[in-house]
């Protein structure tokens, strides 16, 4: 007889949800702490012309209305499935998958446009809001000017349209109007369909025109000019320690690029920023030895059998114990930092002291591994309103049983390395797309 371990009961219905991201909640923090060094720009931002494609955009769309019953369909984001859809179907002539590297959403388009030939809201994106192109680049595009909060032109747009326009060899914004009116006759259609969907009866060469048009590489002289300009604007708008950051590109090689290594760089640039580094570098010292300690334990009691492991027992683990030593003073140098960063310190000092006060206190690493099981049930519980699983099935007492989805193999531990990151990438990749060629 064949016995399934863990087996359901009324306390763990199929169907839970999991709940698979930033299992001990130490996200939160640190994106709140790059934000202080680098507002408005977001890690999952990657190609920075997609600021040109929402700049088009509010041409495109606007004064056109949106139905409060289709918000999914909006007309910015109908405009969204046809920029996205037309590099899909191009991708061949901008050199395949490499060519359209960092588009959103360019599985999900390429799968409804291989089923039924088109893209509405339930084919892209399920939170397009979020994770399509506008969703990801939206608080940028505001900082800069370039939209208003609702998405219409900001005072930036038409300076980057007409850029954009220049370089597509159409003279300007005022020449390109009637390209802007073709698109827009596309919105128009697409949005008059029960459901929205685009559906604009062009020829493969509209497609391409519409895709050469924001390929994410093929901004032109003009265009990469203006973007340069708004991303290191000084003033109002300046995105904090962004241009400094940038300067230091162009002496840092990719396989060389270390944050660790760039914030020691940073500080030597401009003392101003002393107070938000030692912040990160304390919270990261805390943050990855949390990680390590959590990653060591999923993979040890991961390695039992459907008898469990009893969490007090990992207490002889050498990576374990590294991971979790002066782990009290680390919480210590952690929230002493993180009040000194002025602006929203307190709650931020706050938000840590109330998360990991568990870890205040010093403990061996058996009691440890119970505050980190503790910690994590928690996070979880917290996600929603419904909670979220815990990775681990408990068997009374401190024996836990790690689901088969959250075993790893042995981790490296990396106690000198940061566990999240600081807006390094990001500013990277915008300036390999924008500098001068």
């Amino acid at each position: 007889m064949t016995i399934a371990f863990p087996f359901l009961t009324a306390a763990d219905p199929a169907g839970t949800s999991e709940g698979t991201l930033d299992p001990l909640g130490l996200y939160q923090i640190s994106d709140q702490l790059a934000s202080e060094l680098v507002p408005a720009v977001r890690e999952r931002m990657i190609r920075i012309r997609f600021l040109t494609a929402i700049a088009v955009g509010t041409f495109v769309t606007e004064g056109l209305a949106e139905d409060a019953a289709q918000r999914e369909a909006s007309p910015y984001l109908a405009w969204e499935w046809h920029v996205v859809e037309s590099i899909v179907r191009s991708r061949n002539e901008a050199g395949g998958e490499e060519g359209i590297w960092g588009v959103p959403g360019t599985v999900v388009a390429r799968r409804a446009i291989g089923q039924h030939g088109y893209l509405d809201a339930r084919s892209y994106l399920s939170t397009p809001r979020v994770f399509g192109f506008h969703g990801v680049y939206k608080r940028l595009a505001h900082h800069l000017g370039i939209t208003n909060v609702h998405l219409g032109p900001g005072p930036a747009a038409e300076r980057l349209v007409d850029a954009w326009a220049r370089g597509r060899g159409l003279g300007g914004l005022r020449s390109a109007e009637p390209l802007i009116a073709k698109w827009r006759c596309a919105i128009e259609q697409a949005l008059s369909t029960k459901p929205p969907k685009t559906h604009p009866r062009w020829a493969a060469a509209d497609w391409l025109e519409l895709a050469h048009a924001f390929m994410p590489d093929g901004a032109g002289s003009h265009e990469r000019k203006l973007l340069r300009e708004l991303l290191l604007v000084p003033g109002d708008r300046r995105l904090g320690a962004l241009p400094d950051i940038w300067s230091l590109q162009k002496d840092v090689e990719d396989d060389a690029f270390a944050e660790e290594t760039l914030h020691d760089r940073l500080e030597t640039l401009d003392c101003s920023y002393v107070p938000s580094l030692t912040a990160i570098r304390a919270y990261e010292a805390f943050a990855r030895s949390m990680q390590d300690a959590f990653d060591v334990l999923r993979h040890r009691a991961g390695v039992s059998d459907s008898r469990g492991f009893i969490l007090t027992a990992i207490a002889p683990d050498e990576d374990f114990c590294t991971s979790v030593s002066g782990l009290d003073q680390k919480f210590s140098a952690a929230r002493a930092a993180l009040g000194g960063i002025g602006g929203g310190a307190s709650a931020l000092q706050a938000m840590f002291t109330d998360r990991f006060e568990a870890f205040e206190i010093p403990m061996d690493p058996g009691e440890t591994a119970v505050a980190l099981r503790s910690l994590h049930e928690k996070v979880q519980q917290d996600k929603s309103a419904e909670g979220k699983r815990s990775w681990f099935d408990n068997l009374g007492g401190d024996r836990i049983y790690v689901r088969h989805n959250y075993r790893i193999e042995q981790p490296v531990i990396q106690p000198a390395k940061y566990l999240h990151a600081y807006r390094g990438q990001p500013i990277r990749r915008f300036f390999k797309d924008l500098r001068k060629r």
